[in-house]
Order: structure tokens, then C-alpha cells, then sequence
């Protein structure tokens, strides 16, 4: 499955290189690329900025009809704030929160996400 992704610290970018995953960087200056493949969004936690340069990725084309879910990136501080920009993109085209991690996780943490992108993959 394809990760879509965005950064701005390499917090995520971090993650989804340990990954090893096949992946799309996307990024505020342009966002509108097209994919035709099912895909996840993995998004850190900053400000509504992200939501929409995200929304702008989803609503290109087709790509809303591949995205299968949404992966967050966040700082275990700010409590109710935890990956609220992938909660709330979640919320938004009813897909699934498939996995939280702080910062840019770690080595349990991404070997946790692979377990589950498979899960998902499979139902």
C-alpha cells in the first residue's frame, strides 16, 4: 500500500523511510499530484494548514477513491491535540484512524504500523 505523505521536520518523512514502504511525499507548494493506487495518509500535527493542503491531495482527480485511511504523527503533550490533524481528516471522509505515533516514532512503533497496514490490507 502507498504511503502519502507530509513533512515539515522530518518527523514523518523519518518514519516512513524506516518503513520501507513505497511512498509519495506531497508538500504545501504542490500538493495536486494524481495516484492510482490505494493509498494511506500520514500527516504530522501543526495546524489546519495541513488538513487543507491534504484535502486539496485527496480531492485532486481521482485520488479520493483510493485513499483506504489516515496515520498521525503528533506530540503526546498536547493531549486532546494528539494527531488532530489526522483525527479530524478521519472524520471528514469517514476513514479509518489507522495508527498514532509520537514524534517520529519508534523502531516498536513502525514494526507496530506495518502489522497493521497489513491487517487492513487483508480485510
Amino acid at each position: 500500500m502507498l504511503i502519502v505523505f507530509l513533512s515539515l521536520t522530518g518527523n514523518v518523512r523519518s518514519f516512513v523511510k524506516r518503513t520501507e514502504m513505497e511512498s509519495l511525499e506531497i508538500n504545501y507548494t504542490n500538493p495536486l499530484l494524481e495516484v492510482n493506487e490505494s493509498f494511506i495518509v500520514m500527516v504530522p500535527s501543526y495546524d489546519d494548514d495541513i488538513s487543507e493542503t491534504i484535502c486539496s491531495f485527496i480531492n485532486y482527480k481521482n485520488n479520493v477513491t483510493y485513499l483506504k485511511g489516515f496515520v498521525g504523527s503528533g506530540n503526546l503533550n498536547f493531549d486532546d491535540k494528539y494527531c488532530f490533524n489526522a483525527k479530524e481528516l478521519s472524520k471528514i471522509y469517514n476513514k479509518p484512524l489507522l495508527f498514532t505515533f509520537e514524534f517520529s516514532g519508534t523502531n516498536e512503533d513502525v514494526i507496530n504500523f506495518k502489522k497493521e497496514v497489513e491487517q487492513f490490507a487483508i480485510t
